[in-house]
């Protein structure tokens, strides 16, 4: 019986064999695997330009041999640049970071972080039902559906919706290089959780602080910093939560441009500094502190060497280029404004809070947008302003 012809890029199965030498000391069949001196592994392999080819490892054991063989056609998986619909979508997946990555990709760092780490933790992850199959084989609703409701019922909503970017990203790309004529994913509702999960408080995305509730929470967390009978590492972090939340709500910079800040950024004579930011076109901008966060920044200097990053991991005094983890400082902000009375309030709040408060003070929208930087100026004023629905309007009443 004939075999069925590979696709391109497709492999046969692996096979395995004890190998021994014989009297003139050539290598041949065992008769026995507990005779086997080593083991010979191979599969054939077609290759992208249409070739059938044998691969084939050896090593001592039968498990080493036939990894050795996986090894090399991963290799070779990895080598080539065409994509085909036989295509493993793991390997069109690693195709699409590479190309998204790339600085003419158009997105954010974050947005690539966030991508990568959603291929690796729920599609290429052990147990996907998708990690296996081909470009041709995952296009089809059925088996998308499937595959997002369980991430989204193990996982949660949101990551159920970030897997399916993720994929329609990868299924698009392939689309763009002619490999796909259609996107499954089109046929398909959005996936939800079977349970919802409550949150543990809840969060109000359109307020803003005042000014006398800023200073609040800032005094909360030097109180904090500043407690007696704290161990050094306790009182170092403490320390960097408190002049990271100082920073942030007296520059409106977002919390990863904050942690990416680094002290040769920052002229602490003039108290200008270089924000870094990579989000939009505008987020790369110089600002120039206010004099209280100045005076603060300067005081971190002389407790700390300045080098490397200005708001580094407090876990690792030694390794001034260590980044602060994002879901960490974004947990400590988090502990501040539950401790200080605003369980509302998320690190993005400090950013609304500056927005509001250079409005309140007649900084024209453009300016504003300029410092926190919005390309769209519009969008500024459209969600960066604080609402206060419930709040007191009898200043309002008196020009009615």
């Amino acid at each position: 019986m004939s075999r069925r012809a590979l696709e391109l890029g497709e492999h046969g199965e692996i096979e395995a064999s004890p190998q021994m030498r014989d009297e003139a000391g050539k290598w041949k069949k065992a008769p026995t695997p507990r005779r086997a001196d080593r083991w010979r592994a191979r599969c054939y392999y077609r290759g992208y330009d249409g070739v059938m080819k044998e691969v084939c490892r050896f090593a001592a054991t039968k498990r080493a041999a036939i990894q050795a063989v996986e090894a090399a056609l991963a290799e070779r998986e990895r080598g080539h640049v065409e994509m085909t619909s036989g295509m493993k979508l793991t390997a069109a997946g690693e195709l699409w970071l590479t190309h998204i990555r790339r600085t003419d990709s158009g997105l954010s760092a974050r947005t690539v972080l966030d991508y990568g780490r959603t291929f690796t933790r729920y599609i290429n992850a052990q147990g996907s039902s998708i990690r296996g199959l081909t470009l041709a084989q995952v296009n089809d609703p059925q088996r998308l559906r499937t595959f997002l409701q369980k991430v989204a019922d193990n996982h949660g909503t949101g990551a159920s919706k970030m897997s399916r970017s993720v994929l329609s990203g990868i299924l698009g790309f392939a689309i763009d290089n002619g490999t796909l004529t259609t996107n499954a994913l089109r046929q398909i509702r959005a996936v939800k959780a079977q349970t919802v999960k409550t949150p543990a408080r809840e969060r109000d995305t359109s307020r803003a602080l005042t000014r006398d509730e800023r200073e609040q929470v800032i005094a909360y967390a030097d109180k904090l910093a500043l407690a007696e009978n704290i161990n050094p590492r306790t009182r170092r972090k403490r320390e960097t939560v408190a002049d990271l939340m100082a920073f942030m709500a007296g520059s409106g910079v977002r919390i990863n441009e904050a942690r990416a800040v680094r002290w040769d950024d920052i002229d602490l004579k003039t108290g200008v500094v270089h924000i870094r930011g990579t989000k939009t076109r505008s987020s790369d901008r110089r600002l120039t502190l206010p004099v209280w966060v100045i005076e603060r920044t300067r005081a971190r200097a002389e407790r700390l060497d300045t080098k490397g990053l200005v708001f580094g991991s407090p876990h690792h005094l030694n390794e001034p280029e260590r980044v602060w983890d994002q879901s960490n400082s974004a947990k400590a902000l988090a502990r501040i404004f539950i401790g200080s009375g605003f369980p509302w309030a998320t690190p993005h709040t400090l950013r609304r809070t500056v927005a509001t408060i250079l409005d309140q003070s007649g900084v024209p929208i453009a300016t504003i947008a300029d410092q926190l930087g919005h390309t769209d100026p519009a969008m500024t004023a459209r969600v960066y302003l604080g609402r206060d629905l419930m709040g007191d309007k009898a200043s309002v009443a008196a020009f009615l």
